[in-house]
């Protein structure tokens, strides 16, 4: 009985088999054939065991099952309601809202002395909400109030939302026009923010 070895690479989706002509013959083509259909190969049933012929080799080895490509992961896509494209308000790149009305912010930011993005973020958001009754603010409302405080910008805005929400959890950041205030972030703002002495 003689031996039969094909080798085929698994990167262009190929296989080794070994063992006997015929056997080597019919699953190299029902592979082809799975393989050209699209269809993902089963394991092949486990050949049955040859008979024993005189001088034949007993101690043949199973080849190894093929080994699949390990496939890279592809990078999770941010979860948006469609808000962004629809609105034309992106995190990344503000812009001015010539149509907020900033005449009230000085006082209502001038009681307050924020450490930080996150607190400046959070005082705007609050003042949308309360003085202007604005029920989603955007991100392009606050870029707006940070030219008319004339607060240093963030040079990652959206990077500032992000962080506002991870690391602080006093928003919600969702989408660029969906960031709602969290209780924490409320809590914060009515008990722990500092605030200006009176003069």
């Amino acid at each position: 009985m003689t031996t039969t070895k094909l080798r085929i690479d698994v990167s262009q989706g190929l296989i080794d088999i070994e063992g006997d002509a015929e056997l080597v013959r019919e699953i190299y083509a029902d592979f082809k054939t799975h393989l050209l259909s699209g269809v993902r190969l089963a394991q092949p049933a486990p050949p049955a065991p040859p008979v024993a012929a005189v001088g034949a080799d007993t101690d043949e080895q199973t080849p190894p099952a093929p080994k699949s490509k390990a496939k890279r992961r592809l990078a999770a896509k941010k979860k948006t309601n469609g808000d962004e494209s629809s609105s034309g308000v992106v995190a990344d790149s503000p812009k001015l809202d010539k149509n907020l009305n900033t005449s009230g912010l000085g006082t209502f930011y001038g009681r307050f002395a924020p450490k930080n993005n996150a607190e400046k973020i959070l005082i705007f958001l609050k003042f949308m909400t309360e003085s202007l009754h604005i029920e989603s603010p955007n991100t392009d409302q606050v870029y707006t109030c940070f030219k008319a405080t004339g607060d240093k910008i963030p040079k990652a805005f959206a990077q500032a939302f992000y962080d506002t929400s991870s690391k602080l959890g006093y928003i919600d950041f969702r989408s660029s026009t969906d960031l709602p205030i969290t209780i924490a972030g409320d809590n914060h703002f009515n008990h722990t923010m500092k605030r200006k002495a009176a003069e």
